[in-house]
């Protein structure tokens, strides 16, 4: 927590030398003499005046006092809050997405985890939905509408090819346009998250692609999935052994990271990650408001504890 106004919280420890004072003069003894009190009055008193519930209206007037101190200082807390971001899911639909290495077979655990990422993500960010084989595909083009990224997440298929690439650049089109950008160098304008289980076998190379997605200030995360190096091991032989130096490349040029899954949990819990550092932020929020109305609730509280709960004679 950081404080825009700290100074005012140095006037907090004078509040423990009220209840001290508060404490001591419940404390004192009468200096003269005993006074007689009718038995009737001594009895209800006796009835009211528990210890803790003769000082409430008090300790809840000390804690109103406490709130409009600290509200003084203005609290400031991080907070989650939505990136803005425009995002796109680009996803290897080539052949060897066949594979049966990650159960039931690679393609559907990627479908599994895309729905999971999708449902991660603030219900105000847009995402597109990408795919790759023969040819690149924008299934879904930027959208708001989780029913439609769903479905279209569902319905997708298997070709023949990998352009890698090519997918990476309509994926890029798909959240900037056809217009070039300018972003920060810490804010990128649109992010990429793109799954590959093999290697580009044609189309635009992947590292170029890269540079077109750096240029146009979108930040690409990527994820491997598979399960061995030995092409042997694979119907589709060397076309779908996990090409991680590629990958690796294309997310260090564009300042994105690179995740490895061989394991259906393994995917899921990577794309929830993905979900909440490509939709989520902490900013910081000044709270001076909330603390306030607390304050105002607990002066109201005092006020009701002595003198409706608590009625004086």
């Amino acid at each position: 927590m950081a404080w825009k106004h700290p100074a005012f919280l140095w006037v907090l420890p004078a509040l423990g030398v009220v209840v001290l004072l508060y404490l001591r003069a419940f404390r004192r003894v009468p200096a003269q003499g005993v006074v007689s009190f009718p038995l009737w009055l001594v009895a209800e008193a006796a009835a009211r005046g528990s210890r803790v519930r003769r000082h409430l209206p008090a300790g809840t007037l000390l804690l109103a006092v406490a709130a409009i101190i600290v509200g003084a200082a203005g609290p400031i807390i991080p907070w989650s809050t939505p990136t803005g971001w425009p995002v796109v899911l680009i996803i290897d639909v080539s052949r060897s997405m066949e594979e049966t290495d990650i159960p039931p077979t690679r393609i559907e655990a990627a479908k599994t985890a895309a729905l999971d990422f999708v449902g991660g993500l603030p219900r105000s960010a847009r995402v597109a939905l990408v795919s790759f084989g023969n040819y690149a595909t924008v299934v879904v083009p930027l959208t708001s509408d989780r029913g439609r990224l769903r479905d279209g997440i569902r319905g997708l298929s298997t070709q023949l090819r990998t352009q890698l690439g090519t997918g990476l650049v309509e994926g890029v089109h798909a959240v900037t346009g056809e217009q070039s950008t300018t972003s920060q160098p810490d804010r990128p304008t649109a992010v990429a998250v793109l799954l590959s289980d093999g290697r580009a076998s044609d189309g635009i190379p992947p590292l170029e692609a890269a540079q077109e997605a750096r240029r146009r200030g979108v930040r690409v995360y990527t994820v491997g999935m598979g399960t061995t190096t030995d092409p042997s091991k694979l119907r589709s032989g060397y076309w779908g052994v996990l090409d991680e130096p590629t990958l690796r490349a294309i997310a260090a040029e564009t300042g994105g990271t690179y995740f490895h899954a061989a394991a259906l949990e393994r995917l899921k819990t990577v794309y929830r990650d993905l979900a909440r550092t490509v939709g989520w932020e902490m900013r910081p929020l000044e709270i001076t408001a909330i603390v306030a109305g607390i304050a105002i609730t607990l002066l109201v509280a005092s006020v009701l504890l002595r003198h409706a709960i608590f009625p004086i004679h």
